[in-house]
């Protein structure tokens, strides 16, 4: 990776003198075809090594509109200096010093460190469970041999609830990560050690812009001037619904708290605030726009005469609250969505959604397990993004934890969209609208996106629901709700049942009959 680096930094500058030498000898055709080759051998170098450079597209993105900003300038700059000499000389001095002394060093410092470029916010690449009679000093002597860092991995409350509080998290140095194997190895020999696994980088689903314009014409018994283009209403009974809540039949109990781990919420968007409970100022960033569609397809505040509707007929059925675990390309580690289960599960939450996931390398995820079992414990219901790479969601993390209800998506013909990965061998499987999903995005837009990110808050909202007319609702008797009034799909061992919210807020009163009047 470092000798990738240098040549990538080595064939940037190559390109950048050459071109800026051209600037001054074009006009002396010799002179011009020499600096024109070498100009093509650093162009050259620069593009090989760059393409093999190990980092996430829109990371790859980001390093590239940098460069070409840099070589712009450059050459703008020289362009207006070479009808001065002295000066023109003098600046190519200059800049060959800042290249050695600051700007190559910077390079090369954002590509070795993965924070500046957000594809992480950390580096620890391994969770060490150990026993109930074990303790951080067993570590020592694989420690020192291998200079590791470790540090507890969670934060929690109710540490009598659970093992997770045994967890560290080591963080190898870039030095010794080509011995990664050795140090498992050896980690797993140590009879203190309960468990270990990797700490696997997640991502959200793919953003899928969709190329043609949301339909218009579905019809709402609502006055959101955006309803119209929401198809999703009429297959999952909406409307049914919200005759419930108009003839008075529905009354929560209980406000619901509905948790989004994700890349954040614009907590000040006009569709979302009135609901939105804030825990956190850096939780309402959201760069990426992820969290804040997701958040309106589970619960935009109906009948407010702005933007879109949602399956919540009023602000006192829930509040919505985000836990930022995901930085601003969408990409975290597993430590930092585990975190954030705990934390929302300490503060209470009675639906956690999760738009996000990815390949699991792990065959056990007991530290996902953990997680999520903690958070039943403390009423949580948890609901994930099967994921969108059209294959089995057992690979997948968290897809495949114990105890999560895994959402996969289907299109508009009721087929299992394309990208949706199938949720065939997942226990709690359930299917819910994930293409051409028109929502809520920051700054008080709107617009439509496809992935199983946007299924899972279809379920998340409707389960929030149920949720504030019971809240004691366990995860199973909310997935025997959901199946047992849901819908076929084409596909439905793919799928499994579509969700219908109108039904399934039916059944939850006959269930709990408390608050049918």
């Amino acid at each position: 990776m470092n000798h990738l680096i240098d040549w990538y930094s080595n064939g940037f500058w190559i390109a950048t003198f050459a071109m800026v030498l051209w600037h001054f000898v074009k006009e002396h055709e010799g002179w011009s075809k020499l600096v024109q080759f070498f100009l093509v051998i650093g162009i050259t170098i620069y593009a090989i090594s760059f393409s093999f450079i190990s980092l996430q597209a829109g990371s790859k993105l980001v390093l590239l509109s940098k460069d070409l900003i840099i070589l712009g300038f450059i050459s703008l700059l020289f362009q207006a200096l070479r009808n001065y000499k002295r000066v023109y000389w003098l600046s190519i001095i200059l800049l060959y010093a800042c290249s050695r002394l600051f700007i190559s060093s910077w390079q090369k410092g954002f590509l070795s460190n993965p924070i500046q470029i957000g594809q992480s916010e950390n580096e620890w690449e391994l969770f060490v469970e150990l026993n109930e009679s074990g303790d951080a000093s067993i570590l020592h002597t694989i420690v020192e041999k291998y200079q590791l860092k470790i540090e507890p991995s969670f934060n929690l409350v109710s540490k009598d609830q659970t093992t997770l509080d045994n967890f560290l998290s080591i963080e190898i140095p870039q030095q010794q990560e080509s011995k990664l194997m050795d140090i498992k190895s050896e980690l797993s020999l140590l009879r203190s050690v309960e468990w270990l696994e990797d700490n696997e980088m997640v991502t959200v689903d793919p953003i899928i812009p969709v190329e043609q314009p949301a339909k218009n014409g579905f019809k709402a018994m609502t006055n959101d001037p955006h309803a119209g283009f929401q198809w999703p209403i009429e297959l999952l009974g909406w409307n049914q619904l919200t005759q419930l809540y108009n003839n008075g039949k529905l009354k929560p109990v209980k406000k619901a708290k509905l948790f989004i781990l994700d890349t954040g919420i614009d907590g000040g968007h006009e569709d979302l605030k009135s609901s939105y409970v804030s825990i956190e100022r850096r939780n309402e960033i959201d760069e990426k726009g992820h969290g804040t569609h997701v958040a309106g397809i589970a619960a935009a505040v109906t009948n407010n005469k702005l933007g879109i509707s949602s399956v919540i007929p009023a602000n006192d059925f829930i509040s919505i609250t985000s836990i930022k675990v995901l930085g601003s390309f969408g990409a975290g580690t597993q430590r930092d969505i585990i975190n954030g289960i705990l934390k929302a599960a300490d503060e209470g939450a009675a639906v956690i959604n999760m738009s996000l996931g990815g390949r699991s390398l792990d065959s056990r995820q007991k530290a996902y397990n953990d997680a999520v079992a903690y958070a039943q414990a403390k009423g949580a219901i948890v609901v994930v993004a099967a994921g969108n790479d059209n294959t089995d969601a057992r690979g997948f993390a968290p897809a495949n934890v114990e105890g999560v209800i895994t959402v996969s998506a289907i299109d508009e013909s009721l087929n299992k969209a394309s990208y949706s990965n199938t949720v065939t061998h997942i226990k709690n499987k359930i299917a819910a609208p994930g293409s051409n999903i028109y929502s809520s995005i920051p700054r008080n837009q709107y617009a439509s996106f496809n992935g199983t990110s946007m299924a899972a808050p279809f379920v998340s909202g409707l389960i929030a629901c149920m949720k504030s007319l019971h809240p004691n609702m366990s995860t199973t008797e909310a997935y025997t709700i959901l199946t047992s009034t849901g819908s076929q799909s084409n596909s439905p061992e793919a799928t499994g049942p579509i969700i219908h919210a109108g039904r399934a807020i039916e059944k939850t009163l006959q269930s709990f009959s408390t608050n049918l009047k």
